[in-house]
């Protein structure tokens, strides 16, 4: 795993994020069965995570990081909603969301 924080001042975020690579749980509001993604980064208020399946936009997500014996990301649980999917060039799909709510 590895992780970079991102401290381009031109980022105007309130909360930086911090790049980061591990497994990552998620499962729709609509179902009951998790699946497995890549966390790619994360911020106070949101994750970006690359999963192979396509989620839509606007759905109610939970996601659980468990990133084992690297202690750069802090294991929770959270939940959130979907912002943004896009198909990237190894037709894997990068989805955005914003957390609501965080369970350390």
């Amino acid at each position: 795993m590895a992780s970079v924080i991102d401290n381009n001042p031109q980022n105007q975020r309130a909360f930086p994020r911090i790049a980061v690579t591990c497994p990552v749980l998620y499962r729709l509001a609509s179902s009951k069965a998790w699946k497995v993604g890549r966390l790619v980064d994360f911020s106070a208020t949101g994750i970006c995570m690359v999963c192979d399946g396509r989620i839509p936009e606007g759905v109610h997500i939970s996601v659980q990081i468990k990133p084992g014996s690297q202690k750069t990301v802090p294991e929770l649980a959270a939940s959130g909603l979907v912002l943004r999917v896009v198909l990237n060039e190894e037709q894997k799909y990068v989805v955005s969301c914003k957390l609501t709510k965080v369970h350390r």
